[in-house]
């Protein structure tokens, strides 16, 4: 453990020659939870900084990874010159040779600013808090509504394609490489009877206009400031070509669940309607006309897309050996899993009510 800790500093002092700042007194903290990178918060006596080691086997398009952030800053910083996005953009800093990241070994490193003040929050507590978060990821989508979605890369190829994502849990399940098949059988099924929804996803999909979609939209992926203000969208990573309810499912997936991703107590599980209905509303209201109707109505196949597409990813990784997410203890792969469709069966279950909440 003691030789891994060597290494980091290391590498991070490596890192850090590359850019034109002191950085002789620093002090090193683990910074967020997320389950792909690993990031770090650097704090020098004149300024603060994030640090971030980019999952290079996540994100093997790393560099392209950097490119679209740079892309999509710079964007919202005319967006917000022009008065047309109201949050802050803080940047990627670039090395001395002018790239938005620097490798070190096999690994991928990238310096941000980190906002003064600013802090994260781990899940929605209120209505009104939901209200602020779905206007700031609206918001965030809205200023980049005139950038062609086309032109940033495709980080991760079928990142929310359903046809896709099925066809990685069938391999899984004929592989069966771990021999966990057996404990998850009755789940492997349920959602392979969920075809009726799949391909009514697949037909939606075709008719939906291409956005610059966050494609993260869970609250610990805003800053906030004084009295828990949104002030700004961090962590572009999957920022991509993609579709709104894509991000408002998201957000759904995240917020509306009185429980943890992994929590265990699925029983108890309960969905948060004022919370959804604060979501909706202010995610359409912020959009105001720039909506179509079709989109307005994806809205809601969207809150039921991505806890079920996410809870196949979790058993897709369950079955594959945990390769993919991070995982802590044992079969907390396969808890996400039935977590996430267990949300999934509660908004369909819901939807009747959603639709009215949603007008």
């Amino acid at each position: 453990m003691e030789n891994k800790a060597a290494s980091l500093h290391t590498d991070i002092d490596t890192v850090l020659n590359n850019y034109d700042f002191d950085f002789s007194k620093v002090e090193i903290t683990t910074l967020g939870n997320g389950h792909i990178n690993n990031t770090y918060k650097l704090t020098t006596p004149d300024f603060q900084f994030v640090l971030q080691q980019i999952n290079h086997e996540i994100f093997p398009k790393t560099e392209e990874l950097c490119c679209n952030a740079q892309k999509i800053n710079l964007h919202l910083l005319e967006q917000q010159k022009n008065d047309n996005y109201p949050l802050s953009v803080p940047g990627q800093v670039l090395t001395n040779t002018g790239a938005t990241c620097i490798k070190i070994g096999e690994h991928y490193w990238r310096l941000m600013e980190f906002i003064n003040g600013s802090y994260t929050l781990e899940e929605v507590e209120s209505p009104e808090q939901a209200a602020l978060v779905a206007t700031a990821f609206a918001q965030f989508s809205c200023a980049l509504s005139d950038f062609p979605a086309n032109d940033i890369a495709v980080i991760i190829e079928d990142f929310h394609d359903i046809s896709f994502r099925m066809s990685q849990l069938k391999e899984a399940v004929e592989n069966n490489v771990e021999d966990r098949l057996a404990d998850c059988q009755a789940l492997v099924n349920f959602c392979f009877d969920q075809q009726n929804f799949i391909e009514h996803v697949v037909d939606i999909s075709k008719k939906l206009p291409l956005h610059v979609t966050h494609n993260d939209t869970k609250i610990n992926n805003l800053l906030f400031t004084h009295g828990d203000k949104p002030c700004a969208v961090i962590d572009l990573d999957t920022c991509m070509p993609g579709l709104l309810m894509h991000d408002f499912g998201d957000m759904v997936r995240t917020c509306c669940s009185n429980l943890a991703e992994d929590d265990t107590s699925t029983d108890k599980m309960y969905l948060k309607l004022d919370i959804f209905e604060a979501l909706i509303q202010n995610y359409q209201n912020a959009f105001g006309d720039k909506l179509t109707a079709l989109e307005k109505e994806s809205l809601i196949v969207g809150a039921k897309l991505l806890p079920f597409i996410i809870g196949t990813r979790f058993l897709t990784d369950h079955l594959n050996g945990d390769n993919y997410f991070q995982v802590s203890r044992e079969n907390h792969n396969l808890d996400r899993a039935i977590s996430q469709v267990q949300l999934y069966s509660l908004v369909c279950e819901a939807e009747p009510e959603l639709i009215k909440l949603a007008l």
